[in-house]
């Protein structure tokens, strides 16, 4: 059995990965047991998972048997002694599993470096952020590795778009926070307007810029742009479009990134860590076009390129290969295999 700890109760790169390694241990025959808050998001979505056991509680009695090893839950215990291996994803907890360190790995989905200088395992989900932990500690004692997120390979989409060589649509997605840089989509599209480009973006997502984002597209009265608000499921919406654009300033990982990429969908972002991992030394051979962070002009000129249909197809073809050769559950579930298989 594998063991996953959160406290984290909200959707995003904690909850996805829960569901993605569940998959992904699933493909390897083990069993999955998570503790988790009682009301985190993500409980739904496991519950239908034939490998996963959950042990759900309150998130204050969460803390507590965490904070005194289980030993008001003996069952618990036992089941995280005898576990291959045991996953956190929350760094402030790690230290009450210390001695579990030999078979105990500290997901760091946030690429931040809080807690992460122990004797455990340090799991980075890029190599930007391994290389950023290894240059802050180059005398650490932990066992540090990278394994990226891993995506399902299902059937793409009938395209609900067929895209006219002179109109393209352009869908971005993400929290309307300041880290995401979306307010350089919006001087995208006023440069496009004022050269006269036809082209419509979408940007889909909620959060506390959203009236600033609203004002500034009136007071340039622009036409092009427009906020689509939350949306539960992007995947439904990626084949209406011909480009995924990202501008984010921060990016760990960037799930949103691959699963655009595994609708067939080019993609356009800036060089955050995880656009760095899916994309490589070669980014138009894996699917996208990078550019610098807060570079509304470099984004231009990307979109003015992927007006080739035939560049945007090759693209298009070159995302979907990069997520299915490298970016799968089954490449997950061999990166999860050998490090179990390293605990024992």
């Amino acid at each position: 059995m594998i063991v996953s700890i959160t406290v984290d109760r909200n959707k995003g790169g904690i909850a996805n990965s829960l569901v993605s390694y569940s998959k992904a241990l699933q493909l390897i025959n083990e069993r999955h047991l998570i503790m988790l808050p009682r009301n985190a998001h993500v409980k739904e979505d496991l519950e239908s998972l034939q490998n996963v056991e959950i042990l759900a509680l309150s998130k204050i009695s969460l803390y507590f048997h965490i904070y005194t090893n289980f030993f008001f839950k003996p069952k618990i215990s036992k089941q995280l002694k005898e576990s291959e291996w045991i996953f956190i994803h929350n760094s402030k907890l790690l230290k009450y599993f210390s001695v579990f360190f030999n078979k105990t790995g500290l997901i760091n989905h946030s690429g931040k470096l809080r807690n992460t200088n122990h004797k455990a395992w340090n799991i980075f989900i890029t190599e930007s952020g391994l290389n950023r932990f290894l240059k802050k500690y180059p005398n650490n004692h932990s066992k540090n590795l990278v394994i990226c997120h891993g995506f399902e390979i299902l059937k793409p989409k009938t395209r609900k778009h067929e895209a006219n060589k002179k109109h393209l649509k352009i869908i971005a997605a993400g929290r309307l926070v300041e880290k995401k840089g979306l307010e350089d989509l919006i001087e995208v599209a006023a440069i496009l307007e004022q050269k006269e480009i036809p082209v419509k973006i979408s940007l889909y997502g909620e959060g506390p810029l959203q009236t600033q984002l609203e004002k500034k597209i009136i007071e340039l009265g622009l036409e092009n742009i427009a906020l689509m608000g939350w949306h539960p499921n992007l995947k439904d919406e990626f084949s209406k479009y011909d480009i995924f654009c990202i501008p984010s300033l921060i990016e760990p990982f960037g799930l949103i990134i691959g699963e655009a990429m595994m609708n067939s969908l080019p993609v356009i972002s800036t060089k955050t860590d995880g656009a760095l991992e899916i994309f490589g030394d070669s980014p138009e051979d894996s699917g996208g076009i990078l550019v610098d962070f807060s570079s509304p002009n470099q984004i231009v000129d990307a979109i003015l390129k992927m007006q080739r249909n035939e560049f945007r197809d090759l693209l298009a073809k070159n995302a979907r290969a990069n997520i299915e050769n490298n970016f799968s559950l089954k490449k997950l579930s061999i990166d999860l295999k050998k490090l179990i298989n390293n605990a024992n």
